[in-house]
């Protein structure tokens, strides 16, 4: 008994060891994942820092050198005024001190960054909803969306926006960069001037594009919002958007658009100036706006509920939203307040986006997307029809100043002042469809995986390699015997037999246009791909 006795006390103590092993190894086991968390937030946390206290120094520059008209300088005080706003908060969101209950909810599992994009709350067997069976069998995960389709949409209209500019540089001048003309934007519409060949498909594809395309961005980018929002907390959130949003509008107005603009100031031989420039991310910078007013108005706010409303309400919808889009851009707002404080135009913005991205939060909170997904196919096919009967609207609009078409007097001011919101509609609508019946498989092709990981930078850095390899074009044409001169700063012409300023031959707009659309989409997403593998830049693309 006594040797038995031994036995059971020996088999204690091997048990005692094994148990205190196994708690050293959890023990081991915690403190790295403890440490690699804190090394996580630690990059995040510095990054955040420079990024908002570089925000003051971009008020300071603005606030020392505003434009000299009167309406420049109140945009710059107010774009200086946002950005020491933005600046705050992400030092608050940083610094402030917090409560303990928020730094458990950090370090419980709940807080723990997790990759979800969409889930589906679809009704169970027994009629309860998935988050009243989740109580009865909570080892079960709901179901996960597929919606790769609003993957490959943002990368479709990034690719579309590329392109976009490339029309704009060679039809009006009206983008960045190295630019030429394909006619006389001033004399068009009195019927003045040459006119390419360039110019009726150029501004087709302009305007069916410009009256439409940036309010997906911001309905898809809202749809995204509240997710993270739940999921990161109020300050995780606003830190997160100014590390992505706010930086990627400073990296481009502090650094790369000034240093763009200097190399074409001197390539056109014009005066040298670090200046300013907004350039594309305007839109970066009010989705940064716009999220971080969510995030705060959310924290007390309720939920709210409905569901999408019938694809033709909407249209009804488009209709008011497009009188008040005419009455901002013809009654209310004259045209220089139109872009006042980096706003791409307050018609767009009033009556567009700021709609577009509150239906993408409330569209999420409702799961609006399974209406869209689930359209009847008579209401999509009469949403297709309505869209190209307003494609025809836009063809005859310009049709009628460059065929000219016989019979056809449409108003060019009524046409563009009504059409943005009303078209728009069912645009959204109709792509959102589209893409997610043909463009949503599983698993995602390796191009198009890599392509919506660069289609952030490729939006962000656009003008770079298009006036790079504008530049060679230019070279290009002087090489084979082209004159070239510059007017307007660095938009450039050639020159008549008698030294007469003039527009490029057709052949020089079309083989430049094509030369400079394929080499530009070719250098811009691969370096896209690669740039954002880079330190800091991982962070912010």
């Amino acid at each position: 008994e006594r040797e038995r006795e031994r036995e059971r006390e020996r088999s204690r103590g091997a048990e005692s060891h094994s148990h205190q092993s196994d708690d050293h190894r959890v023990d081991l086991s915690s403190d790295l994942e403890t440490k690699t968390k804190t090394s996580t937030n630690t990059n995040t946390m510095w990054l955040a820092t420079v990024i908002s206290v570089v925000f003051f120094a971009e008020a300071a520059w603005l606030i020392a050198k505003p434009e000299a008209d009167a309406l420049g300088k109140a945009s710059a005080y107010f774009n200086a005024t946002n950005f020491i706003l933005l600046g705050l908060l992400g030092l608050g969101c940083l610094y402030w001190p917090r409560r303990k209950e928020d730094e458990e909810d950090d370090n419980s599992p709940a807080g723990a960054e997790q990759v979800v994009v969409v889930v589906e709350s679809t009704p169970a067997a027994d009629g309860k909803s998935t988050s009243d069976s989740a109580k009865d069998a909570p080892t079960e995960a709901p179901p996960k969306r597929q919606v790769i389709y609003l993957s490959n949409l943002k990368t479709f209209l990034t690719f579309i926006v590329v392109t976009f500019h490339v029309v704009c540089i060679f039809s009006s001048a009206a983008a960045d960069g190295l630019q030429t003309y394909s006619f006389d934007p001033e004399k068009f519409l009195a019927g003045g001037g040459p006119i390419r060949s360039f110019t009726l498909p150029g501004l087709m594809f302009l305007q069916m594009n410009q009256f439409y395309f940036m309010a997906p961005f911001y309905l898809i980018s809202a749809y995204f919002c509240p997710r993270s929002l739940d999921r990161k907390g109020f300050r995780k959130f606003v830190v997160d958007k100014l590390v992505r949003l706010g930086g990627a509008w400073l990296l481009w107005t502090m650094l790369l658009a000034p240093l763009m603009q200097l190399i074409d100031m001197a390539y056109a031989g014009q005066p040298l100036d670090w200046a300013y420039d907004r350039g594309t991310v305007w839109f970066v910078l009010w989705l940064l706006n716009f999220s971080v007013v969510y995030a705060a108005i959310a924290q007390f706010s309720p939920t709210v509920k409905m569901s999408m409303p019938h694809p033709f309400i909407l249209l009804v919808i488009g209709m008011a939203l497009s009188g008040v889009y005419y009455g901002i851009s013809y009654l209310v707002i004259p045209r220089g307040v139109n872009f006042f404080g980096n706003m791409n135009g307050w018609d767009y913005g009033i009556a567009m986006y700021i709609p577009w991205f509150i239906a993408g939060i409330v569209g999420s909170r409702n799961d609006w997307l399974k209406s869209v997904e689930e359209m009847s196919t008579w209401v999509v096919w009469s949403l297709r029809f309505i869209v190209v009967g307003f494609w025809t609207i836009i063809f005859m609009m310009f049709a009628q100043y460059t065929i000219p078409i016989p019979g056809s007097h449409l108003d060019f001011a009524l046409v563009t002042g009504l059409l943005p919101p009303v078209y728009a509609m069912p645009m959204t609508l109709v792509v959102l469809q589209l893409f997610h019946q043909y463009f949503n498989a599983s698993p995602q092709s390796k191009l198009m995986r890599n392509a919506g990981s660069a289609a952030y930078l490729v939006y962000v850095i656009q003008f770079w390699p298009m006036n790079l390899v504008m530049m060679t074009f230019v070279e290009i044409l002087k090489a084979a015997g082209t004159p070239i001169i510059f007017i307007n700063g660095h938009n450039f012409i050639t020159t008549d037999a008698e030294g007469n300023g003039t527009y490029l031959s057709e052949g020089a707009i079309w083989g430049g246009f094509f030369f400079v659309l394929v080499l530009t989409q070719l250098i811009l997403w691969p370096l896209s791909f690669y740039l954002r593998k880079l330190p800091v830049m991982n962070k912010m693309f």
